[in-house]
């Protein structure tokens, strides 16, 4: 959906989002592009466009372009509009790469939320998004998937034990020496992932 407005400065603004389906061979390409605000129309609109775009998609694997380069944000009752692509038909979306601008920490969960499945990925360049989503891999398996689109979370939930710890070095040593103490917390927990990796070897995980 694409709305121009004139004000009273005769500028144009934009919003909208828009939808675009490739086959190439035996794969299915969908690309979205979301433009300045989204608003709550925005997305009743769009979605019977998907409807009749993916109803006659028998393969199940489906890579996505998601371009939020000229993306604003959402108004306030569009932020919190249920958008879930696929769920209505089972699809499984392997790869989301997200084009777009600083916005994307913000943007991300939301948008990653549209697809409920898949490896996401953000890019800076549109060229190299493409390059990663034409890249042919050997098909993952259901926990290689969920631990990969969750690996973000992981790798922050790991720096904010290292954070967390260090003010507590802080809180508990006022003349701490804030490069001696990181160090220190960075061996404690290298030596625990030793450990860890040994367990994991011997099979302590294997029914967990």
């Amino acid at each position: 959906m694409l709305e121009t407005k004139l004000n009273d400065k005769s500028t144009v603004t934009r919003h909208g989002l828009f939808l675009g389906i490739e086959r190439i061979d035996k794969h299915f390409f969908l690309s979205f592009k979301a433009i300045g605000k989204l608003t709550h129309a925005d997305y009743e609109k769009i979605t019977p466009l998907i409807d009749s775009a993916l109803q006659g998609i028998k393969e199940a694997d489906i890579k996505v372009l998601v371009d939020i380069s000229e993306l604003e944000g959402w108004e306030l009752r569009a932020a919190w509009d249920d958008f879930k692509i696929g769920l209505k038909y089972g699809f499984d979306f392997s790869k989301i790469a997200i084009y777009g601008n600083q916005k994307w920490l913000e943007y991300s969960i939301k948008i990653s939320s549209w697809f409920m499945s898949g490896e996401v990925k953000q890019f800076e360049d549109l060229e190299n998004a493409m390059t990663w989503l034409n890249k042919k891999e050997v098909k993952k398996s259901i926990v290689q998937r969920d631990l990969a689109s969750r690996e973000s979370d992981i790798r922050d939930s790991l720096e904010n034990l290292f954070k967390k710890n260090m003010k507590i070095t802080d809180w508990n040593i006022a003349e701490a020496d804030d490069q001696e103490a990181s160090e220190i917390l960075v061996d404690i927990l290298s030596k625990k992932l030793d450990e860890i990796k040994i367990d994991v070897k011997n099979g302590k995980y294997k029914y967990y």
